[in-house]
């Protein structure tokens, strides 16, 4: 049972660690501990579901529900210091991706009966990117690498949106 069940309980602890950011200090000590093992239990979950044979449809979902509160929370934590510090068309840039994401979920909803994101490798780039950004927060390299992101951001949407207006994936 629990061999069965050990990826999902990986995930759901990655969500109450998530959770437990929210009062810590943003980029303090605390908070990056915290920050360390939610990125290392979302690595984990999938390699474990993959090693155990317990890949499931419930584990993807919740591992899709899981990152998507995560970027939520971290969208709220650093937000502040990406618009004190990034240049106004680069803040629109990240609204319009945000915005863009939040239509694929709704769009996968509707049309694949999904409340997910693929697991791709221009996914996958983007979100161990996005995980990095916190790192680069206080650096003067912090333009160039929001920029960096937000094109493999841009360019997974575009096989994201290609994958749900297909009947099936063509990777």
């Amino acid at each position: 049972m629990i061999r069965k069940n050990l990826a999902n309980f990986i995930t759901i602890s990655r969500i109450v660690g998530t959770l437990c950011l929210l009062p810590l200090k943003t980029l303090s000590v605390p908070f990056f501990y915290v920050y360390i093992y939610t990125g290392l239990t979302d690595v984990l979950d999938g390699f474990i579901a993959r090693k155990l044979h317990t890949v499931s449809r419930l584990g993807s979902k919740l591992d899709s529900a899981a990152d998507l509160l995560f970027y939520s929370v971290m969208m709220c934590k650093i937000w502040l210091y990406l618009v004190e510090y990034l240049p106004r068309y680069v803040i629109i840039l990240i609204e319009t991706i945000l915005a863009l994401r939040g239509l694929c979920y709704i769009l996968n909803g509707l049309l694949k009966k999904e409340f997910s994101s693929r697991h791709t490798i221009l996914n996958k780039a983007t979100g161990l990117l996005l995980f990095l950004l916190p790192m680069m927060l206080k650096t003067s390299y912090l333009l160039y690498y929001s920029l960096f992101i937000l094109l493999i951001a841009y360019i997974s949407l575009f096989d994201e949106l290609r994958y749900i207006f297909t009947k099936k994936e063509n990777t």
